[in-house]
C-alpha cells in the first residue's frame, strides 16, 4: 500500500469492492455481504475506506496468528496510530504485539489463574442464579437491559474492586470502545464526542488507592511490587480487564439470547443436553458481532489487523 493508503502497483489483481462493512444497513443483514467478500477472493480492497481487508477463514487465521508480518500495536480497527493520535491510551493486551503483549498477558494470566477463579466461581454462579430467578417471576423482561447488561454489572464490578458509585459510566464507556472501532462516521464521532465524562471515570477508578483491596484490580496493581509491570502500566491492563470484562460479556449474552430466540430448534437442542451450553455461548459471540472477525479477533488473542 502506498503512503496515500491507495493500492500499490502491482496490487491490480486484488479485487475492488464498494460494500462498507460499517454502514448502518449491513449490520441489519450482513450475511450476503459476508458471502461476497469471501467469494471475491483471499484478499479485497475495499474502496470506501480504503483498506485491504480478508474475509475468509484460512487467511483470517494466518493474519491473526503472523504477528511478525501483522500488527496490533498500530490499531487493531481502521485508526492508524503511526499516522493519527489514538482516541485513548491504547490497550497494553489489545492494541501491543509480542514481546509487550506477552509479558502483559502474563500479568493478566496470573491474575486470573484458574485457582483464582476456581475460588470465584461459586460467586458468579450465584449472581446468575439470582438474576434468572428474579426474571423468571417478572415473566416477561428486556433481556439487553434486564439480562445482558444487569448480570455482568451486578458482579464483575464488585470482582475488579470498584466502589459503587458511578458505575452508571461503564455501559456507556464500554459502547465507546467498540465503535471507536470503525472509521470516521456518525456512530464512531458521536460516541468520541460524548465520551469525556465515561473516559473520566474509567481512567480514575482504574488507579491503585481507588480499588477495593483483594479485587483483580489490586491484583494486578500487586504486580508492579513484583517488578511485573510499571506503574503506569498497571492502570492501563485493570482498564483493558474492565473492558473484556464488560462489554464483551455484554455483547456475548445479548447474542446467545438472540440466537436461542431465533433458532427454536437449536434452543431445544441446549435445552435436551446442557454439555452445549459452552459451545452454544462461543457460537453466538462469533455470531453478535460478525464485523469484528473481518479486522480483529477477541480480547484473548492480540488481534493483527495491520501490515507492520
Amino acid at each position: 500500500m502506498t503512503a496515500s493508503g491507495t493500492p500499490a502497483a502491482g496490487s491490480a489483481s486484488v479485487p475492488h469492492l464498494d460494500v462498507d462493512p460499517f454502514d448502518m444497513t449491513f449490520f441489519a443483514d450482513p450475511y450476503p455481504t459476508h458471502e461476497r467478500l469471501r467469494e471475491a477472493g483471499p484478499v479485497v480492497y475495499l474502496d470506501k475506506w480504503n483498506v485491504y481487508g480478508v474475509a475468509r477463514y484460512a487467511e483470517v487465521h494466518a493474519v491473526l496468528n503472523d504477528p511478525a508480518t501483522f500488527c496490533s500495536s498500530r490499531g487493531v480497527g481502521l485508526s492508524d496510530f503511526k499516522k493519527e493520535t489514538p482516541w485513548r491510551p491504547p490497550s497494553l493486551i489489545l492494541e501491543a504485539d509480542p514481546p509487550a503483549h506477552t509479558r502483559t498477558r502474563a500479568v493478566l494470566s496470573k491474575v486470573l489463574s484458574p485457582t483464582v477463579m476456581k475460588q470465584v466461581r461459586d460467586r458468579f454462579a450465584a449472581a446468575a442464579e439470582e438474576r434468572v430467578d428474579a426474571l423468571l417471576d417478572k415473566r416477561s423482561f428486556d433481556a439487553i437491559t434486564d439480562l445482558a447488561e444487569a448480570y455482568p454489572l451486578s458482579i464483575f464490578p464488585d470482582a475488579l474492586g470498584l466502589k459503587a458509585e458511578g458505575r452508571e459510566h461503564l455501559i456507556p464507556y464500554a459502547s465507546v470502545v467498540f465503535n471507536a472501532f470503525g472509521p470516521p462516521n456518525e456512530l464512531r464521532q458521536q460516541a468520541i464526542a460524548r465520551s469525556a465524562p465515561h473516559q473520566a471515570y474509567v481512567a480514575e477508578q482504574c488507579q491503585r488507592d481507588k480499588l477495593a483491596p483483594g479485587g483483580f484490580g489490586a491484583c494486578i496493581h500487586a504486580q508492579v511490587d513484583e517488578g511485573a509491570i510499571t506503574a503506569t502500566e498497571a492502570p492501563l491492563l485493570v482498564r483493558s480487564l474492565l473492558s473484556a470484562g464488560l462489554d464483551t460479556t455484554v455483547n456475548g449474552i445479548g447474542a446467545a439470547v438472540y440466537c436461542l430466540a431465533r433458532f427454536p430448534d437449536q434452543w431445544q437442542r441446549l435445552r435436551d443436553d446442557h454439555s452445549l451450553a459452552r459451545n452454544a455461548f462461543e457460537e453466538a459471540v462469533r455470531f453478535e458481532s460478525p464485523v469484528q472477525t473481518f479486522f480483529r479477533t477477541t480480547t484473548r488473542r492480540s488481534a493483527r489487523a495491520r501490515r507492520c
